[in-house]
């Protein structure tokens, strides 16, 4: 079992590029590469590790937020890369480098390497093909999931009981019905398909605490249309009128809530 050499990063979290990294024992790997193969390296050895020992790169939908540094790891690396199908074969047109290391996610089925296993889902996001992951590490459990429109039944399932979560802030409504953006872009991350807004989010965490959450990561926020503090605040008022506490520092409390960072890494376990 690997839980006394169990770690997990959110390394970048934006609308301009999204890497996490998890590591059980001897297995790391990387969720998303959606900033250049150089900051991945470097956040990377920032944390006590290196990219030669990434195992595997797991890619939620082919969105450039999330594969902008593909084409030049698996030049330099080739690291092999799950997709989901339809994903997988776009990103191969794409970026041709990652055409002979990718393999395609199957529907319902799991990969397992020496110490974890990750199990993917389909998720609601306006792509080819979207999945989060539910990833067990011997005896615990971190759910994954952004660019979720809306929280699915197929979402909810993997991601409750998880001891981990990390999950999609991504807008404050107010501010992104306020906003700039041409309607056609507030029409879509309000869709169903597009992005989950803070109050969504700060609904279902009441339930994730319940069925055992130990710490929430809020991810991908909006840099125009959200702020950390909003995400946080109004998530941690959901939690309190549910009478579960917020722990301080990780004291004295009944669950750990952070905000994933743009380009800074940000604790996950």
């Amino acid at each position: 079992m690997c839980e006394n050499d169990l770690k997990a990063y959110m390394l970048f979290s934006s609308s301009r590029g999204n890497v996490a990294y998890v590591k059980c024992g001897s297995d790391e790997i990387l969720i998303d590469a959606g900033v250049s193969a150089r900051r991945i390296c470097c956040s990377l050895n920032d944390i006590g590790t290196s990219i030669k020992n990434i195992k595997a790169i797991f890619i939620t939908h082919e969105h450039k937020d999330h594969i902008n540094g593909l084409q030049i790891i698996s030049k330099h690396y080739k690291i092999p890369i799950y997709a989901p199908f339809l994903s997988a074969g776009s990103i191969a047109q794409m970026q041709p480098e990652t055409a002979d290391i990718m393999h395609e996610l199957e529907e319902n089925k799991c990969v397992s390497f020496d110490n974890m296993r990750i199990c993917s889902v389909a998720t609601p996001h306006d792509s080819l093909a979207s999945v989060g992951f539910r990833i067990e590490l011997g005896a615990k459990t971190l759910g994954y999931a952004t660019d979720i429109g809306h929280m699915s039944g197929n979402v909810a399932k993997m991601l409750i009981g998880c001891d981990y979560v990390v999950i999609e802030s991504n807008h404050d409504t107010d501010m992104l019905r306020r906003g700039d953006y041409p309607y056609f872009l507030k029409k879509r991350i309000l869709g169903n398909k597009g992005h989950l807004s803070n109050a969504d989010c700060a609904d279902f965490l009441p339930i994730l605490v319940e069925k055992g959450a130990r710490s929430i990561v809020l991810a991908h926020l909006s840099e125009n249309n959200n702020r950390p503090q909003i995400a946080y605040g109004e998530c941690k008022g959901k939690l309190a009128s549910c009478g579960a506490k917020v722990c301080v520092n990780g004291n004295g409390g009944d669950i750990n809530l952070s905000v994933a960072a743009p380009a800074l890494a940000v604790k996950i376990i």
